[in-house]
């Protein structure tokens, strides 16, 4: 993994550290969850397969000089999980919004926390016009995270998969959020 040049960040309860080569044993842990890794990957993930994915995220999909890319976020110091407004390959207009939490970090707002902080990180990037995100249908956890920060369902598709999970036959949920929907959201009175 390369170091990043990402600025760390912080939200009311979670510290953001730029996501590097000494967060890997916190990734490999995360990712050995089978609970965790449920709409993932459907079981358990091996530790060279978690240092591929990160080698693939912190490579083509981390954007340094625009200020997208991961974070590992620590609630009261103990590692909560990763958060990403990442660059979208061939399209700089569209940052990804994505996350995952340690079990112990379920339940407690610390998705929508940090999700709103990627949003609002992706918007802050040069040129990004829309923050897009995409689950499993049956994801409704992660699906009800992407509604609190403002990203709505536009689209739903079935792929067939080499070696299906669960679920997989009522398909993936895109959702997005444009730059004017979002300032527009911002400028509402908080009710």
């Amino acid at each position: 993994m390369a170091r990043l040049s990402l600025p760390p960040l912080t939200t009311d309860r979670l510290r953001l550290e730029p996501v590097g080569e000494h967060h890997l044993p916190l990734l490999v842990e995360l990712n050995a969850d089978p609970r965790v890794m449920r709409f993932v990957a459907g079981h358990a993930v091996p530790a060279e397969e978690t240092a591929a994915e990160w080698d693939a995220r912190l490579g083509a999909r981390t954007d340094a000089t625009r200020g997208l890319g991961y974070w590992a976020g620590f609630a009261h110091d103990r590692f909560a999980g990763w958060w990403g407004a990442s660059a979208y390959a061939g399209d700089p207009a569209v940052a990804v919004l994505g996350y995952r939490l340690r079990r112990a970090a379920w339940g407690a707002g610390l998705a929508t926390e940090g999700a709103r902080a990627m949003v609002t990180r992706a918007f802050g990037a040069a040129g990004v016009e829309r923050v897009a995100a995409s689950t499993m249908a049956v994801n409704t956890g992660s699906r009800n995270v992407l509604a609190k920060v403002g990203l709505r369902h536009v689209r739903t598709w079935v792929q067939e998969w080499e070696d299906p999970i669960p679920g997989w036959e009522e398909g993936e949920v895109g959702y997005e959020l444009t730059r004017a929907a979002w300032a527009a959201r911002a400028r509402r009175p908080l009710s």
